[in-house]
């Protein structure tokens, strides 16, 4: 089963490396592994956590689709910049957690997920990742890695 879930941006982050500094700034160890981040790449990208990889789809969607997909859904204004995340195992939704956060903590965005329908500030989605974080891995470790 995959999911989803958003980062409702002013503007793009200008490269992986801002969004690997955003990152380390919040103590998420997670790595990207991309050369290049949308809108100049789409589609999975890599990144490793803890010597196993935790990639994601990541791609760049306009507003409106996004609107068109939750029509009862007010997403707080109008984003220029949408990335949607596309993850389906433990290892891919940690490491999605982690990238949204920082995304959006980056650039001043909000996260959206879509599996509840909750919209999040930036420092709301950064507390989400790390309580999630530990009971996802927790359930990991129950239920093994699953598939590489």
């Amino acid at each position: 089963m995959s999911m989803e879930a958003y980062a409702l941006c002013p503007r793009p982050l200008a490269s992986v490396a801002e969004w690997q500094t955003g990152l380390d700034a919040l103590g998420f160890d997670l790595q990207l592994r991309g050369g290049a981040i949308p809108p100049a790449s789409s589609g999975h990208l890599p990144a490793e956590r803890r010597g196993r990889a935790s990639g994601f789809e990541c791609s760049i969607m306009p507003l409106s689709e996004l609107k068109d997909t939750y029509p009862g859904t007010d997403f707080a204004g109008s984003w220029p910049c949408v990335y949607a995340f596309c993850f389906g195992t433990i290892a891919e939704s940690i490491g999605a957690l982690m990238a949204i956060a920082a995304c959006a903590k980056v650039v001043g965005g909000l996260a959206y997920y879509a599996d509840d329908g909750r919209l999040m500030t930036a420092d709301q989605a950064v507390q989400y990742a790390r309580e999630t974080v530990p009971a996802a891995e927790e359930l990991e470790r129950q239920l093994g890695p699953g598939p590489e």
